[in-house]
């Protein structure tokens, strides 16, 4: 494994260990022959994170620390930092079972007997960082006023997280999970300060600065009961105890149920900023100090949130460890790979009450929470966001009839999502105008349009399809596209024919009527009485055949009794009292008695002994040619083989030189050839396929109610037509008004024709739209820098071959109404572009107004107007651009170099670990078969001499002696439940946290200790009076005493990011 795979592994482990400090753990007992109890949990003091850090990294932060001072006091700068930290995380875990009877509801709320394992979880989390910043530098210049900053900064923060976790899941007899119940209650609160006290100095003129911001939050879901069950017994821990691999999931073979509960639900926020030296900047004193707060509570909400979670479980590793229950005994557990430190089903649960209540706290206080955010930030900075909200409402969000509002794209999708349902309307159109170039007028004009979209509901008819053409072999069906195409698809091709086909043989109907026999037996009734058609009626299909007399007798009439053959041979036929088969058996080819047909019983394996009866034809057809020889119907023009002798039963037909017609379902008769020709002849447009026609006609009129234009639409399922399919389209019309430049309102009235039976099925309300035409100011611009205006301005009058030109004037005046600015132009087919900047003297209101005025007319038909405020606020004052201007002509840019340059030096010497203190880890959730549940949790580490327990039970061949140790406090037994008993009831940051040992005045003594003056701790100073013979420098000091503030997580992060980037540029370097 190289350094980096192990460096990586070891970063992993050491991320568990603050994970395992952070998370709740769970066990339960699915072998209830005697009640389980485990004892176990985890401790953190914060304050010893630089010493673990040092440890796995090798970089000692003080000596670090000491490099970054010695490094500014080197380049003149003097530099004080120093950071407090105190805190403590705790969690600990109560595992108990009840293997009492107990009943509880179930999934269908039946009454069920169970049993119950609790897993009870305190969580305490506390910390407070103290720190600050002291800085100064001067320069000297002689003859000149020194220039100089002094800043000391302080910041301050507190945080607390308290979680009360008590999960009971209910098993039956044969361990099947039946579900869980949670009482739950989480809060947390942070809050932050920062001091800054400065002064700034240069040119005389000195700039103080007393700043303050401070923010504050807190929220809590607190009383929740919750209530999980599974909609069938389920045997997860079972499974679980038995194999190594399993997956548990939700799905339709096991339905999960829902997770129901309430909850009291709090937030309070706050923030304030103070001290913004606004008066040096051109604005009000105190005029950006601004302090908001507000809280919002709501009690007894409730949560629905189905159970849809999943998890997939595997095994590894055999370990045998002590689980500290007092009696010494031994638990051979395995590792969990892929498990949270704990139950996975409370932990998902926990997830869900989490994201169900705080999902149901935001939708009943969000609008609140927002509103009055929104309020106070419009308050504190004087704007108004009813501009930003009309554009976010009219463009993106639609009005329901109920006031409602919904996403434009909602409307008419298909789905109601107004309860009102007044996002789904039958017909919705409205007008659209473009500009084009119209060539009756001459000139790029204004054209209108519209959009209409259309329900399918409001379309009576079956869903539609492709319109479809059956050849006439009754048996091939195809696209309507495809006749009169030019190419030959059905059998016959007569969806190319033209013509009429003349039969050679005629077929005479009982009442004279002569048809083509190519009409016979086609399964439509061309003669009036239907006597072209087979007729068939209940009959006996069965019969037997008189050799003597040749006719054919029916099989009942066989073994009757009476004699109906000449030659007898319907009857038994008996010689001396002896019997003679005569009755022939095909299948078998073999003959039965005669006494045998008709005697109920089927002798032959076919049944022909036996009479059957059914359907039989009693149409014939006289073959013509054929010498009197009859067939029966039903053998006309079935197949392409001749049944009369001379095959007159089969049609033969020839074109003829009569016109194919083709009749419109309202009579109308039109030519075979205007079939699919792009062009409806008949009135419903069947001619080109549509099964369903409607027109969509479209009314434009003016103001009045005049009807200017009328257009109409065709939709159906032809290709001539809108598709029916989709009923929604977008279309210009012809249609361009004479009118002048300007704005004028037009309306749409619509309407839908259902063309097979000519009635309106749906009409719209008139839509009325403002309708502009003509050049347009494009976009302008009006702003202020002081008493500098800047103004500019765009006019498009790029239509093209207009009557019309345009005036256009620009005026810009001041607050006495006295003209600063002013410029007149002609717009003529082009665009007209104007900026410039003005200097004015008086402060106040200045407005541009841009006019555009069609030629001819007086009135404006287009303006744009706006207003800025000038005024010699926002303007640095004289004493911060002296100060300014004193920096920029300092040597304080060499000083940061020679900072960053004594600091690259002084790390020279500071290295970190060659090489990591392990070479791999383990993470190991640990699961019992035993128990069937995860028993604790562990973070193992091997080196070159063995392999090491960094924070867990006793582990049999693990060694407690890690070389690089965290620490973590890992606790069981006894001394866990001694710790949760005494943690349970702390709520408040001093009952969580020895705040007695968070003494500020360890920064005081090492400051001091390094010859910095702490008069006044919280706006430090640096003693101005010090000097390198009569006192010791802060870096000699700190490396003398080997003292220095305790340094935050973050500061930590910092100096380790700077050092690392310096060594790795020393070895690139190097």
């Amino acid at each position: 494994m190289d350094k980096i795979t192990r460096s990586s592994k070891i970063t992993l482990i050491v991320i568990a260990l603050f994970l395992v400090a952070a998370l709740p753990i769970g066990s339960v007992n699915a072998t209830p022959s005697e009640e389980s109890e485990f004892f176990y949990g985890v401790e953190y003091d914060w304050s010893s994170i630089d010493s673990d850090l040092t440890n796995f990294t090798g970089l000692d932060l003080p000596e670090i620390f000491t490099e970054v001072m010695g490094a500014a006091d080197d380049a003149g700068l003097d530099l004080i930092i120093g950071q407090l930290m105190t805190g403590s995380s705790n969690v600990y875990v109560h595992h108990s079972e009840d293997i009492s009877p107990q009943t509880i509801n179930n999934y269908d709320g039946e009454t069920v007997s169970v049993w119950s394992r609790t897993t009870d979880v305190t969580l305490r989390h506390g910390g407070l960082i103290d720190g600050i910043l002291n800085t100064d530098w001067s320069e000297q210049t002689f003859g000149m006023e020194p220039t100089s900053f002094d800043i000391d900064i302080t910041s301050s923060s507190q945080s607390i997280l308290s979680v009360d976790i008590l999960y009971t899941e209910y098993l039956d007899d044969s361990y099947n999970l039946i579900g869980a119940d949670m009482v739950f209650s989480m809060n947390t609160e942070t809050s932050t300060n920062l001091d800054i006290d400065a002064v700034f100095k240069g040119d005389g003129e000195e700039l103080p600065i007393d700043f303050n911001a401070g923010i504050s939050f807190g929220y809590s879901i607190t009383d929740s009961e919750s209530q999980w069950r599974v909609g069938t017994p389920d045997p997860i821990y079972v499974e679980l105890s038995s194999n190594d691999e399993y997956y548990w999931g939700c799905g339709e073979m096991n339905d999960c149920g829902s997770v129901i509960g309430d909850y009291d639900g709090a937030v309070d926020y706050s923030f304030s900023v103070s001290g913004i030296p606004t008066e040096d900047f051109g604005f009000d004193s105190g005029e950006f100090d601004f302090e908001v707060s507000d809280s919002l509570s709501q009690t007894e909400g409730e949560f629905d949130v189905e159970f849809s979670d999943g998890f997939d479980f595997h095994m590894g590793d055999d370990m045998i460890v002590d689980l500290g229950d007092g009696n010494g005994l031994t638990t051979q557990v395995q590792t969990c790979q892929n498990c949270p430190p704990g139950n996975p089903l409370m932990f998902i649960m926990m997830g869900y009450v989490l994201t169900g209540a705080s999902e149901s706290f935001a939708d009943e206080v969000g609008e609140s929470f927002s509103e009055s955010l929104s309020e106070d930030l419009t308050g504190i900075f004087d704007v108004s966001s009813d501009d930003d909200d009309d554009y976010y409402e009219d463009d993106f969000w639609l009005y329901c009839d109920n006031g409602e509002m919904i996403p434009y794209y909602y409307f008419n999708d298909g789905y109601t999502h107004c309860s009102d349902g007044s996002d789904e309307v039958d017909l919705y159109a409205v007008l659209r105008s473009s500009t084009m170039y119209d060539d009756d007028l001459g000139y790029e004009a204004l054209t209108l349009g519209y959009s209409t979209m259309i329900q399918d509901s409001v379309l009576d008819m079956d869903h539609p399809g492709a319109p479809m053409y059956e050849c006439l072999d009754y048996e091939t069906v195809l696209d309507w596209e495809y006749v009169n195409d030019g190419y030959e698809y059905c059998p016959d091709g007569d969806d190319e024919r033209n013509k009429e086909l003349e039969d050679y043989y005629d077929f005479i109907c009982d009442d004279g009527t002569v048809i083509g026999l190519s009409l016979v037996n086609n399964e439509n009734d061309d003669c009036s009485g239907g006597e072209d058609e087979p007729q068939f009626e209940w009959m006996e299909l069965s019969d037997w055949y008189c050799h003597e007399d040749e006719v054919l007798l029916p099989l009942s009439e066989v073994n009757d009794g009476d004699i109906d053959c000449s030659d007898e041979s319907d009857e038994p036929y008996i010689v001396n009292d002896v019997e003679y088969e005569n009755f022939y058996c095909e299948e078998e080819g073999i003959y039965i008695f005669t006494s045998l047909v008709n005697d109920g019983n089927t002798d032959c394996s076919e049944g022909e002994d036996e009479s059957e009866y059914g359907d039989g034809e009693t149409s014939m057809f006289e073959c013509s040619e054929s010498e009197g020889q009859i067939i029966y119907l039903s053998l006309v023009n079935n197949d392409e083989y001749y049944d009369c002798m001379n095959g007159e039963d089969e049609a033969q037909t020839t074109e003829s030189e009569i016109d194919r017609t083709f009749t419109c379902p309202d009579g109308e008769v039109i030519n075979w050839d205007q079939l699919n020709d792009d062009i409806g002849d008949c009135t419903d447009f069947s001619d080109e396929g549509a099964e369903h026609k409607y027109t969509i006609n479209h009314n434009i009129l003016s103001s009045d109610g005049t009807i200017l234009h009328t257009d109409s639409i065709d939709l159906c399922e032809a290709d001539i037509c809108f598709d029916i399919n989709y009923p929604s389209y977008y279309m210009m019309t012809d249609y361009s008004p004479v009118m002048d430049y300007g704005t004028t309102n037009f309306c749409l009235i619509t309407e839908i024709v259902n063309d097979k039976t000519s009635q309106v099925i749906a009409t719209t309300q008139p839509e009325c739209k403002d309708v502009f035409w003509g050049d347009v100011i494009d976009y302008s611009g009006l702003d202020a820098d002081g008493m500098e205006l800047e103004y500019y301005m765009q006019v498009d009058g790029s239509l093209w071959a207009t009557p019309y030109d345009s005036d256009l004037e620009t005026v810009i005046t001041g607050p006495s109404g006295n003209v600063v600015y002013s410029n007149s132009d002609v717009v003529s087919n082009d665009y007209i572009w104007d900026q410039g900047e003005i200097e004015v003297t008086e402060e106040g209101e200045y407005c541009m107004l841009i006019t555009l005025t069609q030629d001819g007319k007086t009135t404006p038909y287009d303006t744009d107007s706006q207003c800025v405020e000038a005024s010699g606020d926002g303007m640095p004052s004289d004493r911060l651009e002296a100060i300014a201007e004193a920096f920029m002509n300092s040597n304080i840019d060499q000083v940061l170099q020679s900072f960053g340059e004594n600091l690259q030096d002084r790390l020279e010497t500071v290295e970190p670990l060659e090489q990591f203190p392990y070479n791999d880890g383990l993470w190991s959730p640990m699961w019992s078969n035993q128990h069937a549940a995860i028993v604790g949790v562990g973070v193992y580490v091997m080196s070159d001499d063995g392999s090491h327990t960094l924070a867990g039970p006793d582990t049999s061949g693990y060694m407690d002696d890690a070389p690089a140790k965290m620490s973590i406090r890992y606790l069981t037994g006894v001394a866990a439940s001694n710790a949760a008993n005494s943690m349970e009831s702390a709520d408040e940051l001093d009952e969580i946290v020895d705040v007695e040992q968070h003494d500020l005045d360890q920064i005081t003594e090492e400051l001091e200790s390094a010859g910095i003056d702490t008069s006044d701790l919280v706006l430090p100073t640096q003693n101005s009076d010090q000097n390198s013979n009569s006192e010791e420098s802060a870096e000699e000091s700190a490396d003398d005493d080997g003292l220095l503030p305790f340094a935050s997580p973050l500061s930590v992060l910092a100096v380790i990011a700077l050092a690392g980037a310096i060594i790795s540029g020393r070895k690139e370097n190097e």
